[in-house]
């Protein structure tokens, strides 16, 4: 965990300017979760909005049969802007957050997000900017919903999760897969055969190595 405060104070400090705030972030709660953990629960109304200081989250939005749909990764430096809006209008949450690999959070209370918003100019300029960020990623899965081909998204998903490297494997299943792009298994699986087959990718159990990127 990052228990050393001047090395979470570092982390604040690139963040926010105010000096009070970045205080009142630091008597926050702490805490490590495990990867795979479910934070926010959809439906719940909600009681802390997590700051992350290391690791991701992955806010998740299911329908009444149980279909997923990725709505936007949160890396360090981020909060959760549904999380944030549901504080700001009394609400319930509309989507779950579970930590993709092993996190740092500061847990912020409801009531400080509120109150910020109306004392500290840096925190308002933050969740505006959140905003902005996830307004700007939900145009992009539109455009990709509405423009283009599911096994272009499958290469784009993968690329993005291979961070900029060239080549190398990525730890996921055709489920999993398909859960972030919105679609069926049986899609995903189809699709990945053929880019298998166009030399692309190689299928492996629970892994998708990558060959070459377009």
């Amino acid at each position: 965990m990052i228990n050393n405060q001047s090395k979470t104070t570092e982390l604040l400090t690139a963040q926010f300017q105010d000096k009070d705030l970045i205080g009142q972030l630091l008597e926050c709660k702490l805490v490590e979760i495990e990867p795979n953990e479910l934070l926010l629960k959809e439906g719940d109304y909600v009681k802390v909005v997590p700051l992350i200081l290391k690791g991701s989250l992955k806010v998740i939005r299911n329908d009444e049969s149980g279909k997923e749909i990725l709505l936007y990764h949160i890396h360090s430096g981020e909060s959760c802007a549904l999380s944030i809006s549901a504080v700001l209008n009394f609400d319930r949450s509309k989507a779950l957050a579970i930590t993709e690999e092993l996190t740092v959070a500061l847990l912020i209370p409801a009531d400080k997000v509120r109150e910020w918003m109306q004392t500290f100019k840096s925190w308002n300029k933050f969740v505006l900017s959140l905003y902005q960020q996830r307004f700007n990623e939900m145009i992009d899965l539109f455009d990709a919903l509405a423009f283009k081909n599911m096994d272009f998204r499958i290469l784009e998903k993968l690329k993005e999760k291979l961070e900029n490297r060239n080549a190398g494997i990525i730890s996921i299943t055709h489920q999993q897969l398909a859960n972030e792009l919105g679609t069926a298994r049986e899609v995903v699986s189809r699709l990945l055969k053929q880019l298998e087959k166009q030399g692309y990718i190689k299928n492996h159990r629970r892994q998708i190595e990558i060959i070459r990127l377009l």
